[in-house]
């Protein structure tokens, strides 16, 4: 078979961004990447010129869409959260407050800003599930030292 007719069909049969790895060409080139944003408080995703609202209150914000495009890393009542494109499965995934969340390239985890050790801003690391005590990145002074804890007043 050449590489037209498999492309082709792989299109044909709906598994555009497979066509595309074929052709050496991004998801994002083949239009089949969807886009997150944040919009007065809340998560949506747009795919096909059609936005769909994830979130449900309005103190969700900088989503940002993993490398594969199947879940999305977010701020959500200032600290990080993870979910699937389709809104499903929300989930905190930072263990204190935190910002700027960014996929790692596997995926698999997740950086984002948090005040560190010497009180200023430094770059934490946790996994996609949640659930464990994050990791200090940096700055080089905190990394042997645990994370400072965070503690909430309600009032």
């Amino acid at each position: 078979m050449n590489r037209n007719f498999v492309t082709r069909t792989l299109i044909v049969a709906g598994f555009a961004a497979a066509a595309a790895a074929l052709t050496g060409a991004t998801a994002a080139s083949a239009g089949t990447t969807p886009t997150v944003y944040a919009s007065h408080g809340a998560v949506y995703v747009k795919q096909a010129g059609h936005a769909t609202r994830l979130t449900q209150d309005e103190v969700s914000k900088q989503p940002v869409l993993s490398p594969d495009a199947t879940q999305i890393a977010y701020v959500h009542n200032d600290t990080v959260w993870v979910m699937n494109l389709d809104g499903s499965q929300q989930h905190q995934v930072s263990d204190r407050t935190g910002r700027k969340p960014a996929w790692d390239a596997s995926g698999v985890r997740i950086t984002y800003t948090a005040t560190s050790c010497t009180g200023a801003p430094g770059t934490f690391r946790t996994g996609v599930d949640g659930g464990a005590a994050s990791e200090v990145v940096a700055p080089a002074a905190c990394v042997s030292q645990d994370a400072p804890l965070v503690g909430y007043i309600t009032g």
